[in-house]
């Protein structure tokens, strides 16, 4: 008979533990008592994990320098020791155990996970005296962890040569050692992953027009090592570091790296592992308590639950269950939790009630989905989350829909494109002789370069809002429509900036002097494919975008 197993552990090492419960199922272990799948949405947390503790005869306690000190992880594994139920340590990383915990059973993970799991299970099947102490000191890594240490390495080291973009090499100058310490933030990386090839073309054009790199240089056994070496430095930075960054992503997102780093190297998926086939659920009185903003979510909700036959009532009091939509917006109810079920379904990252924090709630966060589940397992909520739950997050994460993560990502990245490429720009004019042509036309010089930094200042101030109303949903960014026509003003800029460089171009023509300077238009570039991608992309995501924004009110 398999155990009922009790998984207690801290947030931080949500990847580990997600997989290890998903392979336990998979080898049949049905009876697992793990919070973010386990509780019952609208009912109070406290009493269900005492539950939890109660109805479980083995606890996997998950070792980490922040479950050993944490007290509500304290109190699970010393209830199991009063009981006298059996524990096994989960050796996610080796630090200084309590006395008591010392002389009980464990299992390495810290190295090859496969291997691990397999002495787990062997280990749960029957009770094997420890040949040794536990572990509680000394540092292991899995294979996978050390070579996106190295790949970490070599993108860190080029990044320093996309300096004109300034946050490449903000965040992956210092990724390897964030690796190491598992907080990492995957959003981060691959962004600044994807883009630094992109990054490293440009640079290495500013190389060729500023004739710090020669075109037709090659190896030469004649000269020097450090030539040599310089000059695949150079030349890889186009050739090589792509399949490195690409590699390196890969890695990131590997099952590997998603056991090791922190909720802020995860992956944000919803777990569905519970798939409901209930076309006729019994039939339950209900009410959508929602603030006027969130009107088109609470509609969409509507439609799903009237679809099973659920029944909408007008006054809050008479519901048998109560939706709360929680969001910026609306962060309390009128329902009374001791006599109604209550579901707080979370919309948005927000500090929400007294009355509601004990409460587990749905998270919808990244996105309304499988709103059929809420409405055939109404009657069950027992069920609820093996259908909608998703792994935890914590501040350091983006709480919002992939699509307008991605909006968000590139309003930053053309940002940043905006910035450098201006201060490249001017590099670019100085090699030129801007100094010659200043002297002899300064007004007509001078004018353009005021107005690119002008354009540069508009173009940040634009983009600060539009970032900040589409990922907090407030402001007048939050409007469709004037985020769309802080778009069209970007585009007009930016092809003003590209504009503003062609009339360079022509003026140092006419003093005799050949200008290809390419970074003026770079930000056009970027506005023109970048928005291109993403705006395909949008097209499939109509429905989220359009409960994303919120309601006139």
């Amino acid at each position: 008979m398999k155990s009922n197993i009790f998984i207690s552990y801290s947030r931080q090492c949500i990847g580990f533990v997600d997989d290890l419960v998903h392979n336990l199922e998979k080898r049949g272990f049905n009876h697992i008592w793990l919070d973010y799948l386990s509780l019952v949405p609208g009912r109070a947390w406290n009493g269900q994990i005492e539950k939890g503790l109660e109805q479980s005869d083995l606890l996997l306690l998950v070792v980490s320098p922040e479950s050993i000190s944490s007290r509500s992880v304290e109190i699970e594994w010393r209830h199991f020791l009063e009981k006298k139920k059996r524990i096994i340590l989960l050796i996610f990383q080796a630090v200084t155990l309590p006395k008591e915990l010392e002389q009980l059973e464990w299992v390495d993970f810290r190295g090859g996970f496969s291997s691990a799991l397999k002495k787990l299970l062997k280990l749960i099947e029957s009770r094997t005296p420890m040949k040794k102490s536990t572990p509680q000191s000394g540092f292991k890594a899995p294979l996978t962890v050390w070579l996106a240490i190295l790949f970490g390495v070599i993108t860190s080291i080029y990044s320093v040569f996309a300096f004109w973009t300034f946050l490449i090499p903000l965040v992956l100058l210092p990724l390897p050692y964030r690796i190491l310490k598992r907080d990492f933030n995957l959003s981060q990386a691959q962004t600044a992953l994807w883009t630094l090839p992109i990054a490293l073309f440009f640079t290495f054009a500013l190389g060729l027009e500023l004739g710090m790199i020669n075109e037709n240089a090659d190896f030469d056994s004649s000269k020097s090592l450090l030539y040599n070496i310089i000059l695949f430095l150079l030349f890889a930075q186009v050739f090589f570091i792509p399949i490195i960054s690409f590699l390196e992503l890969i890695l990131l997102r590997s099952p590997a790296m998603q056991r090791w780093g922190r909720p802020e190297a995860s992956v944000p998926k919803f777990a569905n592992l519970y798939s409901p086939n209930i076309s006729q659920p019994k039939s339950v009185r209900y009410y959508i308590d929602y603030a006027p903003q969130d009107s088109k979510i609470a509609h969409e909700l509507d439609i799903v639950l009237k679809k099973y036959s659920h029944t909408p009532v007008d006054d809050i009091q008479s519901a048998d269950e109560v939706l709360v939509l929680l969001s910026r917006f609306k962060t309390d109810t009128q329902a009374n939790p001791e006599k109604q079920v209550v579901y707080p379904i979370l919309l948005q990252r927000t500090k929400i009630s007294e009355k509601l924090s004990p409460m587990q709630w749905i998270d919808f966060r990244k996105g309304i989905r499988n709103l059929d589940a809420i409405a055939q397992l109404l009657p069950e909520p027992e069920k609820l989350l093996k259908a909608l739950g998703v792994l935890p997050t914590t501040s350091g994460q983006a709480a919002m829909p992939n699509i307008v993560l991605a909006w968000v990502d590139f309003l930053i990245i053309l940002g940043m494109v905006n910035v450098g490429s201006i201060f490249s720009y001017i590099i670019e004019l100085m090699n030129l002789h801007l100094g010659f042509i200043i002297e002899n036309e300064p007004l007509t010089m001078l004018k353009p370069i005021f107005l690119l930094f002008f354009i540069m200042v508009l173009v940040g101030w634009l983009i600060y809002f539009m970032v900040r109303g589409l990922s907090q949903r407030q402001g007048r960014m939050s409007s469709p429509i004037l985020l769309g026509l802080g778009f069209f003003a970007i585009f007009f800029l930016v092809t003003w900036q590209g504009v503003l460089g062609a009339d360079l171009d022509l003026l140092f023509i006419q003093y005799g002097i050949p200008s290809d300077a390419v970074f003026s238009v770079l930000p056009l570039f970027t506005f023109v494919i970048g928005g291109f991608i993403l705006g395909v992309a949008s097209l499939f995501n109509l429905r989220t975008l359009r409960c994303w924004f919120p309601a006139k009110v």
